[in-house]
């Protein structure tokens, strides 16, 4: 009889459709827990042999998620079972995503050469520009002199970036011509081509939005107006404060817009089935792209606020267009709950520290029922700056729910007000 259990849940096990995700630390959690609802057989590869979501994988492997050249390694000599799906949940590697899924024969959303070009900040204006997609001024700089032509030409504010980073790293707001150099070699040393790009700052209301691409249809899912009310505190960096649901700021006329500019960015790039990621502003009450990736947005906001405040089952779509499973008019019904959400964070400026400081506690207050997320990456024992320099270096966050903005935005910062950090 026993083994007649053990050979049927064998059997079960390897009937389950798998899985490959890319990536097992907390961000992909909520992930890898909706693949095991939806009954697949989940295999994780995570660079940190202690990564939180290997005790939720079916199978876990430590193996760098942006080497691919490990990741090869591990489907030639370790893989030992039919892969249906590759998929990463908020990690910037949409071209590692592609070319693992190349190596497996199993690429159903987004070409290796698309992927390419959305992962190159420059390539991918020029790729705008071209298709006529509204975008802010941008240039490619080798030097002081071509910042000071830009500016002369554009005027100021200005962003200065490298081309193939994310998380706002080495990005610096520029208001004055000063310091050009510093900020130039700053931008530079968080490039592996070592390119830097200035463009436009432009006015005005940022927004990220989430999109489906179901056999090239645009559908736009959600939209989060970023909050950067605090931005002042955090110069010359460009750091966000959180977001809320749902948006006040995209109109009606903004979306039609972005379905547009989207539907062009599709078709020329050949894709049929995916998920785009937005960052835009809202200028002189008209949308422009900064960016596009071609990837599910992290942060939480379409593991987490996405479901939240519209009722969209979102991962589950996402998993199912990576393992090329039909999606039913029944998924895609927007009830537009449009729940208030919003998600606020916790910042080492707020602790008016003036040197670099060692974590001995971190108290979290009673989590209140509102309170639908709340974590925070920095640990007892770490050593923190007193700067807050990209958003990886955000001490945690809170996700509250609220009968209407205001009191969710109350909510999830009166529970950060609430932790009390202790140094050493």
């Amino acid at each position: 009889m026993e083994n007649g259990l053990i050979l049927t849940w064998m059997m079960n096990t390897m009937n389950k459709k798998c899985l490959l995700i890319l990536g097992g630390g907390l961000d992909q959690v909520p992930g890898i827990i909706k693949a095991k609802d939806m009954e697949l057989y989940t295999i994780v590869l995570d660079g940190n042999s202690d990564a939180v979501g290997k005790e939720y994988a079916d199978e876990f492997y430590t193996v760098s998620i942006k080497h691919i050249k490990q990741i090869e390694e591990f489907i030639h000599n370790q893989l030992n079972r039919k892969v249906d799906g590759v998929i990463a949940f908020g990690v910037d590697i949409p071209l590692i995503i592609a070319k693992t899924a190349d190596l497996l024969n199993i690429n159903y959303t987004i070409p290796f050469e698309s992927a390419k070009l959305s992962e190159d900040k420059f390539d991918s204006k020029e790729f705008m520009k071209l298709n006529n997609i509204p975008i802010p001024e941008y240039k490619i700089v080798s030097n002081i002199q071509d910042i000071n032509l830009f500016i002369k030409n554009y005027g100021l504010p200005i962003v200065i970036k490298p081309v193939d980073n994310s998380a706002a790293r080495g990005i610096s707001y520029i208001d004055k011509q000063e310091d050009l150099e510093k900020y130039y070699n700053y931008a530079l040393g968080f490039s592996k081509q070592k390119k830097v790009q200035v463009e436009q700052y432009l006015s005005g209301r940022q927004i990220s939005s989430e999109t489906l691409v179901i056999n090239g249809n645009i559908h736009n899912i959600a939209f989060l107006d970023r909050h950067y009310n605090d931005m002042k505190k955090f110069l010359p960096n460009i750091i966000e404060n959180g977001g809320d649901m749902p948006s006040i700021f995209m109109k009606e006329k903004h979306k039609k817009q972005l379905a547009k500019y989207f539907k062009i960015i599709t078709n020329k790039l050949n894709i049929k089935n995916g998920i785009i990621k937005g960052d835009i502003v809202i200028h002189n009450d008209n949308l422009y792209i900064i960016e596009f990736a071609l990837r599910l947005s992290g942060g939480n906001f379409s593991t987490v606020c996405i479901p939240e405040s519209t009722g969209i089952d979102f991962i589950k779509i996402a998993i199912q267009l990576h393992l090329n499973i039909n999606i039913s008019n029944n998924d895609l019904i927007l009830e537009q709950k449009n729940n208030y959400i919003s998600m606020r964070y916790k910042f080492v400026e707020d602790l008016q520290c003036v040197r670099k400081l060692r974590i001995k506690e971190i108290k979290l207050p009673h989590k209140q029922a509102d309170i639908i997320l709340s974590n925070f990456h920095a640990k007892a024992g770490e050593d923190i700056s007193c700067k807050t320099t990209d958003h990886a270096k955000r001490l945690g966050f809170a996700v509250a729910r609220g009968e209407n903005r205001k009191n969710a935005i109350t909510t999830a910062q009166s529970f950060l007000d609430n932790v009390d950090i202790i140094f050493e």
